[in-house]
């Protein structure tokens, strides 16, 4: 395991892992969203995902409690879960199910740089003229792929409310991954701890999401219902464990192990490249020319950021 760890490419794999997975479960949760409400995908996405991490640490003898850390450490795990996976996630999902997965990833394009934002604020963070113009290439790009996409007629209100949630969403978790990295960091020759901060991080999500679903009306006559519908159940099921779970699990441990947030955040970001080709293989969507080659432009710009 040590020398996966010491592998000089295992932070980037992980976060192009993360990427990957997390790509097909956009795509899963946003079928889901028709059926039933933003805050129970997130309040259930985050229980299952926190069922498989306990798991997970039964199977590994993986400790359920660490005491390696001081009180300020855990007070900011907690301060990250609830932005992060408890409220920036319902507004991740609120927006995704008002306003698209390609809406969603215009917005979702500007989170490295909100990230470095945060990173020059709170680490001094400061990237390499390679890695900037790598950066700004594969931002170019993103943006590219996502605008390329026509746009049906969408009310004009929805489209500013929904565009503002994810706005919100990504500045919630932006702030709240930025403020954990120095923790991070003193955790990253151990995958173990970097899975453990990970289940951490999501208890309080999981409980400021089951708050805010049971504060909405009619929370409960929806929770029973969903019972009732199998094919949902396993939609939910199968997008929880390998978004929340995996695609969640890689990005930790890939956030830990590369030294720069903002690298990081860029190379997490070519999921709206993987969500463009998943949404032609499974959604039969059309991939226009200009489309396949943003996305070798952006991979390009991925290659600056990541070879050392």
């Amino acid at each position: 395991m040590q020398s996966i760890i010491n592998y000089s490419y295992f932070g980037e794999i992980s976060a192009l892992s993360a990427a990957f997975c997390w790509s097909i479960a956009v795509i899963i949760f946003k079928s889901a969203s028709k059926d039933i409400s933003p805050f129970l995908i997130v309040s259930l996405k985050n229980t299952i995902a926190l069922f498989c991490f306990i798991i997970l640490f039964l199977l590994f003898d993986i400790p359920i409690w660490y005491d390696g850390f001081t009180n300020i450490d855990y007070f900011k795990i907690i301060i990250s879960g609830s932005l992060g996976m408890g409220i920036g996630d319902i507004l991740f999902i609120y927006a995704l199910s008002k306003i698209g997965a390609n809406r969603v990833a215009i917005v979702n394009c500007f989170e490295p740089a909100v990230i470095y934002f945060f990173s020059i604020i709170l680490l001094g963070t400061i990237l390499t003229i390679q890695q900037l113009i790598g950066f700004i290439i594969v931002i170019v790009s993103l943006l590219i792929i996502a605008y390329e996409k026509d746009y049906d007629g969408l009310d004009s209100r929805i489209k500013k409310s929904g565009l503002i949630m994810q706005i919100s969403a990504v500045l919630f978790s932006s702030f709240g991954i930025v403020l954990i990295k120095p923790l991070l960091s003193q955790v990253n020759d151990t995958i173990h701890l970097q899975l453990w901060v990970t289940a951490f991080r999501l208890f309080p999500g999981f409980i400021v999401a089951w708050v805010i679903f049971f504060l909405q009306k009619n929370s409960y006559s929806e929770l029973f219902k969903i019972k009732k519908k199998t094919k949902l159940l396993w939609k939910i099921l199968l997008s929880s464990g390998l978004g929340t779970f995996i695609a969640l699990s890689f990005w930790i441990v890939g956030y830990a192990n590369i030294d720069k947030p903002p690298v990081a955040s860029i190379i997490g970001q070519t999921s709206v490249i993987f969500i463009a080709f998943f949404s032609w293989l499974i959604l039969k969507e059309k991939i226009s020319k200009l489309r396949i080659i943003t996305m070798l432009v952006a991979i390009m710009g991925v290659l600056l950021i990541t070879i050392k």
